[in-house]
């Protein structure tokens, strides 16, 4: 199976359009970082790790603030 998350070159992913990030560790799968938006203006952080055929979640918290850096 594919990994939805590369149907386009991520690498040409400019931070405004963003809601989190993919990244590849040198040793082990592939990670991911996503910020989803709360009905409460908080955000909900969640963390997946890549098993060869689908995101598997590996932590989740709720961020209260956010910003660049």
């Amino acid at each position: 199976m594919t990994d939805p998350d590369n149907s386009t070159d991520s690498r040409i992913v400019t931070l405004t359009d963003a809601k989190g990030f993919v990244y590849e560790p040198v040793r082990g799968p592939k990670r991911k970082i996503q910020f989803n938006p709360r009905s409460d203006g908080r955000f909900e952080r969640v963390e997946a790790v890549w098993n060869g055929c689908r995101w598997r979640v590996t932590g989740r918290e709720i961020v209260t603030t956010m910003r660049r850096i």
